[in-house]
């Protein structure tokens, strides 16, 4: 009675043992592990992305480059440090360049001890410590120039050297390749100026352009390019790379007869002596985009106080340089001279991974 009841059960039961069940189950599994395996070569690629340079990184001959402000400093600009000392490939100096001298000594926590407290604050670690007190300085300024006291003093510095700079904002957190990409870009293209982002200007020297698809096509990012694309407009929200040599002293020099609103307007300030110069900018493909970890935003107050805007200043701005913008680099509409694009599998791949570069800084940062 008992092995009937067994031969009953086993025939019947879904969980039976049958050569058509098996290949049912061998088809699952391996249309399961064929999905599951890219996102866990992704974990895997990106497990350590905040510290690859404790085991990986070189130093280059790179000087990275950047300005902040007093109600950055204590915030934004330590996220901003912290991601450029967690780099594959580690610079030869960061400098924080601050102006006027004469306001910031009257901050007696702008100094170099109170950001390096703020950093151990973000991470204890001995080996971001290290790097700190190595590489991190600050540069006090006698003369204000706003947003591009990020390169203007550096580039008066090394006036015509070869020198390469990296100049980046206070308000992001750069993706660990970040360095290391745009060197890689300028050792093939040396007389470039290389960046993550950018945009192409209109023949009518408007900035901006209505509507977020239009939009989509008129900012151009890197995680999204599958080759290099040439801009009018290099940002320095996402960092780009530069030399000297590719400018003359009318950068620095003709930056007290602008008028205000165009000194404020750094991007393109430079793209415009870039255009001057001949010099070409590209915005080249990178692995995944930076963090954004802006909480104060002074530019657009400074603007709002003086009675300016973005909008306006920047239209002024692409107009005082009306004759260097390369004619045909005019931005056309609809996406009709828009770059390359990744396939679709790769742009996920690429969120995916930035997805797990944003979870990563939450687990060690927490919401900011």
């Amino acid at each position: 009675m008992i092995q009937y009841f067994i031969r009953s059960y086993n025939y019947r039961s879904p969980l039976k043992r049958s050569r058509r069940r098996s290949h049912y189950r061998s088809c699952i599994i391996i249309i399961f592990l064929l999905t599951l395996t890219p996102f866990i070569i992704s974990i895997f690629y990106s497990l350590f992305i905040f510290q690859l340079n404790y085991f990986e990184s070189y130093s280059s001959n790179v000087i990275i480059s950047l300005t902040s402000t007093p109600e950055r400093f204590h915030h934004e600009l330590p996220f901003a440090i912290h991601s450029l000392l967690s780099q594959t490939q580690l610079p030869k100096q960061i400098r924080v360049y601050l102006s006027p001298t004469s306001l910031i000594t009257q901050r007696e926590n702008l100094t170099l001890e109170y950001l390096r407290a703020n950093i151990q604050n973000l991470d204890l670690s001995e080996i971001i410590t290290r790097l700190f007190d190595k590489l991190v300085e600050i540069r006090l300024e006698e003369e204000d120039y706003g947003p591009a006291t990020k390169f203007l003093p550096i580039i008066k510095e090394f006036y015509s050297d070869s020198q390469p700079l990296m100049i980046c904002d206070d308000d992001q957190y750069y993706h660990p390749y970040t360095l290391a990409t745009l060197y890689e870009y300028s050792i093939k293209y040396p007389n470039s100026i290389i960046g993550f982002r950018g945009w192409r200007v209109r023949n009518d020297l408007i900035w901006g352009v209505p509507g977020k698809y239009e939009m989509a096509y008129h900012i151009i990012e890197s995680p999204y390019l599958a080759k290099i694309y040439r801009v009018g407009v290099v940002t320095a929200t996402d960092a780009y790379l530069i030399r000297p040599s590719f400018f003359d002293s009318h950068i620095y020099n003709d930056f007290n007869q602008a008028p205000n609103d165009i000194r404020h307007v750094d991007d393109i300030w430079l793209s415009g002596h870039a255009a001057k110069r001949n010099i070409t900018r590209y915005v080249v493909p990178s692995c995944c985009s930076h963090i954004g970890v802006t909480r104060t935003h002074a530019l657009e107050q400074y603007l709002v106080n003086n009675k300016m805007n973005r909008l306006s200043a920047n239209s002024h701005a692409l107009t005082w340089f009306g004759e260097n913008w390369e004619k045909d680099l005019w931005y056309r509409f609809n996406g009709a001279n828009a770059p390359e694009y990744r396939s679709w599998w790769r742009i996920i791949y690429r969120e995916w991974i930035s997805l797990i570069f944003k979870l990563k800084f939450i687990m060690y940062f927490g919401f900011i």
